[in-house]
C-alpha cells in the first residue's frame, strides 16, 4: 500500500507542474485495484497534486521577483503565462484558482496568481480545494 500512495502521490506531484501527467488515470487504476483504501488514495494524490500546484505557485513569485529568471525558465521549457491568461487571472481573481486542476490552463493559473503577489495562504486554499473536489467526484464516480 505504501508504493501505491507514494506512486499516487507522485504522479499527483509531476501533474500538477508543468510536466504533463495523467494522474486521474492512475489514481482511477489504484482505487479500482484497492477499493477499501479509496479514501488514503484520494488523500495522497491530492496532497502530490497540492504540493505541485504550490511550486507553481512559488514558480511564479520567483519568476516576478527576479525578471531576468525568465531567460533560464525558457531554456527549461517554461513558457510565461499568455496576455489572455493574465487578463482571465486579473478578471476573475482568486476564485479562479478553484479550477487549477483543469489541464493546461489550471498550470498557467498558478503561475499568474504567484506572479501577481497574491496571497499565497489564501490563493494554496483555493489550489487544495479545487484539487480535493476533482479527486473527490472521481472516487464517488468510481466507488
Amino acid at each position: 500500500m505504501f508504493v501505491a500512495l507514494s506512486s499516487l502521490f507522485l504522479a499527483g506531484l509531476l501533474s500538477a507542474t508543468l510536466l504533463p501527467g495523467a494522474s486521474e488515470l492512475f489514481f482511477v487504476q489504484q482505487v479500482l485495484a484497492n477499493p477499501s483504501q479509496g479514501l488514503w488514495l484520494c488523500l495522497a494524490v491530492t496532497a502530490g497534486n497540492s504540493v505541485g500546484g504550490a511550486i507553481t505557485f512559488f514558480m511564479g513569485v520567483g519568476l516576478a521577483r527576479v525578471g531576468s529568471a525568465w531567460k533560464l525558465a525558457q531554456r527549461l521549457g517554461v513558457q510565461p503565462p499568455s496576455p489572455g491568461t493574465m487578463v482571465n487571472v486579473q478578471r476573475y481573481g482568486r476564485w479562479l484558482l478553484l479550477f487549477s486542476w483543469l489541464p493546461v490552463v489550471g498550470d498557467a493559473w498558478c503561475l499568474a496568481a504567484g506572479m501577481l503577489g497574491w496571497s499565497w495562504r489564501f490563493s494554496l486554499a483555493l489550489i487544495v480545494a479545487g484539487k480535493a473536489a476533482r479527486y473527490s467526484v472521481l472516487l464517488l464516480a468510481i466507488t
